[in-house]
């Protein structure tokens, strides 16, 4: 799920640096990064501390939705401002590990720091939003350098396959971190109140973090140093950027594709970071019910994928992306529909049948999420695949750093809607409406594509 905001790696290798000793070794070594930083992205940011921290923490559920947005909009745009600088380095063919460990070094002692979150912090509260919000910075600034390092690794052929091991590693940790969370909480602290299951999981993602992360930093090597200044590599990078942008006018297929997807990634992003959030605000579910969910969605996710890879086949990649983003829509209907006492607006038995999810809201929820987890991870399958056949492939790699750049560019929209207006409206479901505006918002400008079946280029490039 963490490629909502940042996709995979493209077949895009530094100028002037081959790839390097691409042993089996290395290729895992690189592929455990995403394993080692997964965790935080699953456990933290959507699932259990999110919960815990706006529920609990905070106080208030809804100012506590409303401030978890704002806190994931401030690390977004710092990586916003910072991503086109710190890409045009990574580009450039010199060192990445120094700035990987850099990022590796700040967030972990912060991912820590969260362990001290407990209720009536007072002031101290902003002391863990700013840790938040800088370990979401290092997490994103750190995909950069990590991804730029896959050429050192492999050779363009294994791109892909290289790639799929490291998500097969992260799904990996998290159903081994969510099935540990439950077993611990079922044998060791059944029952107790004072939050030590949430309390503990910091730390444990931030030495997850710390010992996964050991294999790139001792094992990969580095592409050899630019021997240009890094000021000319700056700015030479930063001049190609504003290029490829400007191109993209002879490209309207292209453009308008980019901009549609801009939008509606923001609704994947919506329905996916604050499901941990909504599910405790709104229907008080605890950690261990989030964590059972989370569970059931890794593997409800990997059959997304597979729906997505066989539509996007046999439809094309239009018509597979239209469909997944309006089973996204149908997700989010049904979610802000939903309360304790009420489904579809409508007034459901809160005992139905009794269980881990007693009430009809507690399965209608699940139900939900569910499908929002199916279709985004379909959606992110075809998302992909409509650049790479729409795009000349005299300019696909050129295209692909456009692509990721515009994905960062814009993260911050969603989460900063949904905080508006969770605050505005005093009611965390209206904030998830913020979902449907940028998922409709996506799907009307998706059809400027002219693109038939999303299969080869329908304007060509020097139109």
């Amino acid at each position: 799920m963490s490629d909502l905001i940042h996709p995979a790696v493209t077949p895009v290798a530094a100028d002037g640096a081959s790839p390097h000793a691409q042993s089996r070794g290395q290729q895992i070594a690189w592929a455990l990064y995403e394993c080692a930083r997964n965790p935080f992205y699953v456990l933290i940011n959507i699932y259990v501390f999110s919960a815990y921290f706006a529920n609990q923490v905070v106080g208030d559920p809804v100012w506590g939705q409303a401030l978890w947005g704002y806190i994931l909009s401030t690390a977004a745009i710092f990586v916003a401002i910072c991503a086109p600088l710190l890409g045009t380095i990574a580009d450039a063919g010199g060192r990445r590990k120094p700035f990987l460990l850099a990022c590796i070094v700040v967030a972990v002692p912060a991912t820590a720091l969260l362990t001290f979150a407990r209720p009536d912090m007072g002031s101290s509260l902003f002391l863990i939003a700013a840790a938040l919000v800088i370990v979401n910075i290092c997490y994103e600034l750190s995909s950069i350098f990590y991804n730029a390092l896959l050429p050192q690794v492999a050779p363009p052929s294994r791109f892909g396959s290289v790639s799929g091991l490291a998500y097969a590693f992260a799904n990996g940790a998290g159903i081994l971190l969510f099935g540990a969370y439950l077993l611990t909480d079922w044998v060791v602290v059944p029952g107790a109140s004072d939050w030590p299951m949430e309390r503990f999981v910091p730390p444990v993602v931030a030495l997850w973090w710390l010992v996964f992360s050991l294999p790139i930093l001792l094992k990969v090597s580095d592409p050899a140093p630019s021997v240009l200044p890094l000021g000319k590599v700056v700015g030479d990078g930063l001049k190609r950027l504003r290029q490829s942008i400007s191109r993209l006018r002879s490209m309207p297929d292209v453009l308008h594709y980019l901009v549609a997807r801009m939008v509606f990634n923001e609704g994947f992003i919506v329905l996916m970071m604050f499901m941990g959030v909504v599910g405790a605000g709104v229907l008080g579910w605890s950690g261990v019910q989030l964590s059972v969910m989370g569970l059931v969605l890794s593997f409800v996710a990997v059959g997304g994928s597979i729906f997505g890879g066989v539509l996007d086949d046999r439809l094309g990649s239009k018509a597979a992306l239209q469909i997944a983003i309006l089973g996204c829509v149908a997700s989010n209907l049904l979610l802000v529909t939903i309360a304790p006492d009420s489904v579809l607006f409508m007034a459901a038995d809160p005992d139905v049948t009794g269980g881990m999810y007693p009430r009809l809201a507690d399965k209608a929820f699940f139900f939900a999420e569910g499908l929002a987890a199916f279709f985004v991870t379909a959606g992110l399958v075809s998302s992909r695949a409509m650049l790479a056949k729409i795009a000349p492939r005299e300019s696909l790699n050129e295209m692909f750093g456009i692509y990721a750049l515009s994905g960062t560019a814009t993260s911050f929209l969603g989460p900063l809607t949904i905080a508006v207006l969770t605050q505005v409206f005093a009611s965390q479901r209206a904030g998830l409406t913020a979902g449907l505006i940028f998922l409709l918002g996506g799907l009307l400008l998706l059809r400027k594509v002219s693109a038939g079946r999303g299969d080869s280029p329908a304007v060509p490039a020097s139109a």
